[in-house]
Parts: structure tokens; sequence; C-alpha cells
């Protein structure tokens, strides 16, 4: 029996590369909820191969962002209120069991890398850069979750975050800038917390952090904590 070849390293980094463009498109909202996918025109605008579209496709329908149907064909998920607080829910077990973690095993290198995920965020904000904004939101959350240094719990929390961040991403823009920058400043507070080993604080803002979304129909809450619930956000400007 003839063995195949595994993938080579340049065909991998395509793959992750076809992955990355058609997350980034489903988050943003290039790739509307419900939308019919058409590989063709996915390859067209993105300058992808099939292979590479098929790929990505297979993956993000792993993680439910994408729905495929016999007869019927690929879609976009839909963005429920049930699923974003099953989600957020998994958030809270999964991401403060990674931030706790993180406390005990990150190194000073992991902590700048999850603090310089923000980097220039003021004038990002200020400027409106929404794929900017959540491109920083990405790599803080994945530079958190290697931190805690188990490969499992750090896959799990990536695949939330990506399936979270619709939801974060489809009322940003209706978000004041300084709404923006205290959520931000929220974020980094985490990562003080880790760093002082302050696991109740660690706690509490994480829950906060992951149950703020810009839009108010979005407010999450711990159904273990039922007198929680996250502030309302800022009004736009």
């Amino acid at each position: 029996m003839v063995r195949k070849k595994p993938p080579t390293k340049a065909k991998t980094l395509l793959r992750n590369d076809a992955y990355e463009v058609i997350l980034m498109a489903i988050i943003v909202g290039d790739l509307e909820p419900g939308a019919r996918v058409d590989e063709k025109q996915i390859m067209r605008d993105f300058r992808l191969g099939q292979a590479a579209v098929r790929d990505a496709l297979f993956r993000l329908s792993l993680e439910g962002l994408v729905e495929r149907h016999a007869r019927i064909g690929t879609r976009i998920g839909d963005l429920g209120l049930r699923e974003l607080q099953d989600v957020f829910e998994a958030r809270i077990l999964v991401e403060g069991y990674a931030a706790a973690l993180a406390a005990h095993r990150a190194s000073p290198d992991d902590l700048a890398a999850i603090r310089a995920a923000y980097d220039g965020y003021e004038a990002v904000v200020e400027a409106r850069d929404i794929r900017a904004l959540v491109a920083m939101d990405r790599a803080f959350h994945r530079a958190l979750a290697a931190a805690c240094k188990n490969t499992q719990i750090e896959q799990t929390a990536i695949r939330l975050h990506n399936n979270a961040a619709r939801f974060w991403c489809f009322g940003l823009k209706r978000t004041s800038v300084e709404a923006n920058k205290r959520q931000i400043r929220e974020h980094l507070m985490v990562v003080d917390a880790i760093e002082r080993k302050d696991f109740a604080e660690i706690d509490r803002l994480l829950r906060g952090v992951l149950g703020h979304f810009p839009d108010s129909r979005f407010l999450m809450f711990d159904p273990l904590r039922p007198g929680e619930r996250p502030d309302v956000p800022a009004a736009a400007e």
C-alpha cells in the first residue's frame, strides 16, 4: 500500500492562511450570518486555491462558524443569543482556568506578548479601524491562551473566542471611543492580575471582559451568579 506524503510546509501555510482569511471575513461580517457559501466566489475574492478553501471551511464547520448540509450546501452560521450564552458560559470556565494557569506558568515574555497585543490601541480606536481592533483582540486572547501552557485548553479557548468575536464585532461600530478604550484597559488589567497571581481579581475582571459586548442585546450573565449582570455599555458617540 502506497503511503500518502504528508503536506509540505508551504501547503500547510497556505491552508492556515486561507483559514485565517475566511475566519476574519466571518467575524467582521464580510461573509454574513446565514449567507450561502460560494466556494468559487471565495476563491476569487481572496485569491485562494480550492483545496485551501475547502480545508478552511471544514475546519470552520468543526467550530460551528460554518454549517454544511447534504444536498443543500454550505452556509455561514447564524448569530443567536442562545449560542452566545453557551459560548459565554464555556469561556468563563475555559479562559478563566487558562488565566489561572498562566498565573502559575507564564514567563515574563509570555506576559509581555499578551500586553503587546494592544500596543497602539488608542490610535486604532480613535481611527475606528474595526479590522485592526478585531486583530488586536484575537492576538490578546490567543496569547493569553498560549500562556497557560496546555495545548488542549489553548485550542478550546481559541475556538470559543472565534465564536464570541462575531457578536463583539457586530456592535463595535456603535460603541463610543471611550467605551472601547475602557474595555481594552480592563483587558490589560487582567494581565496585571495574572502577574500578581491575584486569582480573585482575575476571575472578577475576566467575567466583565468576557461578558461585555458592544450591543446591549448581547449582555451575558453567569447563571450560577444570577445577581451579577454586566454594566450596560456606554452609548455611541
